[in-house]
């Protein structure tokens, strides 16, 4: 076992487990749609609209198609391989997990195995990257649980907030700006394998 004592694991989804997509890109495609995700990021990237707005529009694209939807976008959505092993080694050592996005709700909880799941709900409740450290913050409070006990996976510039405010940090086939302060990097497949940076198993290589 690792010296690093974890008992709370935040793993981001967009980027993170779900590599090069998002859960609202996956969505679209599930629904046909995928050029009004493809515009509505472009004018979010650009500053002509907020998150919002680009919850708003999203999901009024969407929403006619019913629940089922979120669970058939999940299904075809490509996702980074361990994920099942990963949250199976920390259930066993106690450890709590969470998926914390600023993506649909929906389609985060139909990802099995984790303990707690915060998302957006579109459109009366919206994540933003200040939000997550407030999210986790909220949850160690709950859980009893320090800030050097909190360990975070995660990819883009959005994970930035939440990583400026914890110690132990994994940066997964990320961007620049967040590896540059990440306390370990993982480029890769498997977030098994990312785990084994802060967590590593017996026999594992280091990376």
């Amino acid at each position: 076992m690792s010296a690093v004592r974890i008992r709370l694991a935040v793993f981001d989804l967009d980027g993170t487990l779900l590599p090069r997509t998002t859960a609202c890109q996956q969505i679209a495609a599930a629904a046909g749609d995928p050029r009004t995700i493809d515009d509505l990021e472009r004018d979010f990237r650009a500053g002509l609209i907020d998150s919002t707005v680009f919850a708003e529009r999203a999901l009024r694209s969407w929403e006619h198609l019913g629940e089922d939807l979120y669970q058939r976008a999940f299904a075809a959505a490509p996702k980074i391989e361990g994920v099942e092993r990963a949250l199976a080694r920390l259930r066993a050592e106690g450890v709590v997990t969470c998926l914390v996005t600023m993506g649909p709700r929906q389609f985060a909880e139909c990802f099995p195995g984790f303990d707690h799941v915060h998302g957006s709900t579109y459109p009366t409740r919206i994540i933003n990257p200040e939000d997550k450290p407030t999210v986790v913050r909220e949850l160690q409070q709950r859980l009893g649980i320090d800030t050097d006990e909190v360990i975070a996976f995660g990819d883009s510039d959005s994970d930035f907030p939440l990583f400026t405010a914890l110690r132990h940090t994994v940066a997964v086939n990320s961007t620049p700006n967040l590896a540059a302060i990440a306390a370990h990097r993982y480029d890769g497949v498997d977030i098994d394998e990312a785990l084994d940076l802060v967590w590593p198993r017996p026999g594992a290589v280091g990376r």
